[in-house]
């Protein structure tokens, strides 16, 4: 790369910009995947081009290009060998890297390796870390990368090796040596595979997918005569770790070595696990109630809380009480909620909801990441409950969490539940966001379901901004999904959403399994409850557009109520523009006016484009049915003021206007106020075309 400091002073651009740059075609996910590798920066692009979906999800995980180098890749030029061998050092030991560490892997004295630093700083190579620390780090990963990768592969092995023993002597902990040891390690090394297991220990709650690269590695070096236990316990933490990675491919991988080595009761609640993370509820029902009836007491409540979990969302409430009889976790407080929520039961929502908020509001980040899926389960409670302010307030506290703690395996459901709350809101553009970010994560793990459903939102949320027709995903979804998601659909996408021509309770189609339906969401139940004052609302709406005007305003008033009751802006502004059109067709042309002035406020604080040209749309309409102020206005005038509107409306000024009337300029301007205030204008313009308007011909 001979123009590394050209590429890397170009400033990073927004994702939408540098959305412009790619081809239309381009994948929600590969979009998402090039910004994060190349920081926005465009000139990071001939880069990464030719990699595939796959190659580029490599790159992300591990910060290594998998492969062959692409074409455009370069590692700077015309470097000294000092030079050259400090920047490979720095390339193994990542980033930041301590300098002393790079000339020891360099195998370099401190003579050589700080001038060295000075020339790869002065190229644009290397920065400082920080002020104030010995520190250095790339200036951009990819640099790092394509550097790595130019390192040839023996040579790599052998640095990995030096880091490895450099940061033993140091007393590093096993976490900050895993990297080189899973890299240099000999097969048969029983020490190495311990050391590995150590780390995927140390970092199992921040970054899962790391200690999947570590415990892989180590069951590669193991011995075939490994001890039991460390075969065990590499498995148990593989599991682990993949589960929280969202890698459910490789938990279908373990599970049969899971099953020769753990107790019926523990696998069938594995089993039932991942069956519930990838929405076959049927499965996973006949799993755990297999494994109840063969548990033994201590181990039944794991069982007992996931079977509670899915009568919840089948909305049986007394189910759900029973199983969680002796349970006052926050999980299981949480599930009691959503169980409420989905029939109804006040009471019961409210109860649970109260005791598991209550519990998360006391967790710092680390441990809300570890009860994600809580967070889950209380997000969808609410949202049915349409608190949706509640939700989105605590989808977004997960998702942060989730992401400090490289929950990657939770981001997709917590992402998707914080875009369907963020646009039942009316927050449009957050909610775009999310519902992109919840798309690329899903691809990446290989969940087209939840994917399937980020597209949905996105469609949704594009049509509220922009009036542009849903896609052919969105407009074929299915009835469930749309009754699932009422709250956040404009009013064109099916009208059989009002639940008056029927209505699928708790157990009926809106339950049924497989990756398409609501149940691989673990808790994205039906829909709220028929008597929840937003679906009232919506069924008023929508009874209101088929009924004659008598009957239809005194609903829409109800309906716009309802939506302003539950923060439902985009809802309520289509509520108040359809209330506009009405009392415009009854001649209520004032407070028609009021309405489409409120449906516009509500357009320009959601950002929905739509709605505000609707809005506009709708007010020039009631102004041209209104008399003109001209017409309306001049007989209140008195005969001097009268001269002065005629005049007015022949060009004349102010000053001109005084010498005809043989007035002071002072009292012209005082009979233009109170003309102004009787006629409603603003303007000497303004009121000369009134009064151009009152005087053309009838």
């Amino acid at each position: 790369m001979n123009d590394v400091t050209a590429v890397l002073e170009t400033p990073p651009l927004s994702r939408e910009r540098f959305a412009g740059l790619l081809d239309t075609g381009t994948s929600v996910e590969r979009r998402c995947l090039l910004y994060e590798l190349t920081g926005g920066i465009p000139g990071w692009l001939a880069t990464l081009t030719a990699l595939t979906d796959p190659e580029l999800r490599e790159l992300a995980r591990t910060g290594l290009f998998p492969g062959p180098l692409p074409q455009h890749a370069r590692e700077p030029a015309r470097l000294g060998p000092d030079e050259r061998d400090v920047v490979r050092a720095a390339a193994v030991l990542g980033d930041p890297f301590d300098p002393a560490l790079a000339a020891a892997v360099a195998r370099r004295g401190t003579a050589a390796v700080l001038p060295a630093l000075d020339v790869l700083a002065e190229r644009g190579i290397i920065s400082s870390h920080t002020v104030g620390t010995p520190l250095f780090r790339f200036r951009h990963p990819l640099l790092r990368a394509v550097v790595y990768a130019r390192i040839p592969p023996g040579a790599r092995i052998a640095a990995h090796a030096r880091a490895a023993e450099v940061l033993d002597e140091a007393g590093a902990d096993p976490a900050q040596r895993a990297v080189h040891v899973a890299r240099s390690a000999v097969p048969g090394d029983l020490s190495a595979v311990r050391l590995l297991a150590d780390a995927a220990d140390h970092v199992l709650g921040s970054a899962p997918e790391r200690a999947v690269e570590w415990l892989r590695a180590a069951r590669r070096i193991a011995p075939f005569d490994a001890p039991p236990a460390l075969r065990r316990r590499l498995v148990l933490a593989l599991w682990r770790a993949a589960e929280r990675a969202g890698d459910h491919r490789l938990c279908r991988e373990v599970l049969p070595e899971i099953g020769d080595l753990e107790d019926a009761t523990a696998v069938a609640e594995l089993r039932a696990r991942l069956a519930i993370d990838l929405g076959r509820h049927d499965e996973a029902r006949d799993l755990l109630a297999a494994g109840l009836r063969a548990a033994p007491e201590d181990k039944a409540p794991p069982l007992r809380l996931r079977l509670a979990l899915l009568a919840a969302v089948r909305g049986e409430l007394p189910a759900v009480r029973e199983l969680l009889a002796e349970d006052k976790g926050p999980e299981a407080a949480a599930v009691v909620a959503l169980a409420g929520a989905v029939t109804g039961h006040a009471t019961a929502y409210r109860t649970g909801a109260s005791a598991a908020a209550a519990f998360l509001r006391a967790m710092d980040a680390a441990a809300l990441a570890e009860h994600a899926e809580t967070v889950v389960r209380l997000g969808w409670a609410a949202h049915v409950a349409e608190d949706f302010s509640a939700a989105a307030a605590l989808f977004a506290r997960g998702v942060r969490a989730a992401r400090r703690a490289g929950r990657s395996g939770a981001l997709p459901r917590l992402l998707l539940g914080h875009a369907c709350a963020l646009l039942a809101l009316g927050r449009l553009a957050e909610a775009l966001r999310s519902a992109e970010d919840c798309e690329a994560r899903a691809s990446t793990l290989h969940r087209p379901d939840l994917a399937g459903f980020a597209r949905l939102l996105r469609a949704s949320a594009l049509t509220w901004r922009d009036g542009r027709p849903r896609t052919a995903a969105a407009a074929a979804a299915p009835a469930v999904v749309e009754r699932l998601w009422w709250a956040v659909l404009p009013p064109e996408a099916g009208r059989r959403l009002p639940g008056n021509e029927g209505h699928d309770g708790p157990g009926g189609p809106s339950s049924h399994d497989g990756p398409g339906s609501p149940g691989a969401l673990e808790g994205s139940v039906d829909s709220a409850p028929r008597t929840a004052p937003g679906r009232r609302a919506r069924d008023l709406y929508a009874r209101a557009e088929a009924a004659d005007d008598s009957l239809a305003l005194p609903m829409l008033r109800e309906a716009a109520s309802g939506f302003a009751d539950r923060s439902m802006a985009l809802w309520e502004g289509h509520t108040r523009l359809l209330l506009a059109q009405r009392l415009a067709r009854a001649g209520e042309l004032s407070a028609a006016g009021e309405e489409a002035g409120r449906a516009k406020a509500l357009a320009v604080a959601t950002g929905s484009d739509r709605l505000r040209r609707l809005a506009i749309d709708q007010q020039r309409a009631i102004g041209g049915r209104r008399p003109r102020a001209g017409a309306a206005a001049t007989p209140a005038l008195s005969v001097r003021e009268s001269e002065i509107v005629r005049m007015v409306r022949l060009g004349m000024p102010n000053r001109d206007i005084a010498d005809t009337l043989v007035i002071s300029v002072k009292t012209v301007e005082a009979h233009l106020t109170r003309i102004f205030r009787k006629t409603g204008v603003r303007s000497r313009t303004a009121l000369a075309a009134a009064a151009a308007g009152a005087a053309a011909p009838g």
